[in-house]
């Protein structure tokens, strides 16, 4: 099932109406729907006024490290001295800390809460770019951002880009776009497809058809202007390397309805 593109999906969680196919691809998506869900609560905090953001303990980000397989240059904890700040800016805002609290906040037994406005009062200290970009992904992380959220974040390896193509409209269209087969740090095959926006009567399928066009494999219907798709690991994209996306009208016919819209072939 293609996953719907990040834009898409963002405008979804700032309220806009979308594409009514879009909705129900959410609907029927658990992935989707758990991205969604994920964006809406950045969203609301970022609307919240005021809001309580509570600092992850040390271990978090030594578990993200090693699930991610990232490298011993980031191994130190990001959030160490924001961690330090918050305590700082907690001790302006309500005095000093006694005896249970002090220090690295063992005596209360849980994590430390920074209050924004105490934190604002305060003039920044200089956080290297990507300590703060490990320090936004890992607290992303810890609201329940996917691993597939986290490729989005940058977290995980960018894939091998394969084989490209570039897909040009047949008779009656005008929309243009491209294709690629990435190979993920896993070994996994996807294809990637982007097109223009395009008038269909039912649906956007995507194929991948032999040279003859005689033969061919569905990869699933393409919702919005960007889809991805896993390949089976069987597929041999030098056997079918032609890259199709076809209007299929809503019939209960699955085979292909001869009525394409881009095409291109694949080139290593």
């Amino acid at each position: 099932m293609a996953h719907l593109s990040e834009e898409t999906l963002t405008l979804l969680a700032l309220g806009e109406a979308g594409d009514p196919r879009s909705q129900e691809h959410v609907a029927a998506c658990p992935d989707c729907a758990a991205e969604l869900a994920s964006l809406q609560r950045v969203v609301r905090a970022g609307r919240a006024e005021a809001p309580v953001l509570t600092a992850p303990g040390p271990g978090v980000w030594a578990a993200i490290h090693a699930e991610l397989g990232l490298s011993d240059a980031v191994a130190a904890d990001p959030l160490a001295g924001v961690r330090g700040d918050a305590a700082d800016a907690a001790q302006d805002a309500t005095g000093p800390a006694d005896s249970t609290t002090a220090g690295d906040g063992a005596g209360s037994g849980g994590a430390t809460v920074v209050e924004l406005d105490a934190r604002r009062r305060r003039p920044r200290r200089g956080v290297p770019y990507p300590l703060a970009a490990a320090a936004a992904a890992a607290a992303l992380l810890v609201g329940g951002v996917s691993v597939w959220g986290a490729q989005r974040l940058g977290l995980e390896p960018e894939p091998t880009v394969l084989a490209t193509a570039e897909l040009e409209p047949l008779a009656g269209y005008t929309a243009r776009g491209s294709a690629e087969v990435d190979e993920r740090p896993d070994g996994s095959r996807q294809l990637v497809v982007r097109t223009d926006p395009a008038d269909v009567d039912g649906f956007k399928e995507v194929w991948l058809l032999a040279p003859d066009a005689q033969r061919m494999v569905s990869l699933g219907v393409m919702a919005g202007e960007e889809g991805v798709f896993v390949l089976p690991e069987n597929l041999d994209v030098g056997e079918f390397p032609v890259v199709d996306v076809s209007n299929e009208p809503i019939d209960g016919d699955p085979t292909h309805s001869g009525d394409s819209i881009v095409r291109g072939v694949l080139e290593v």
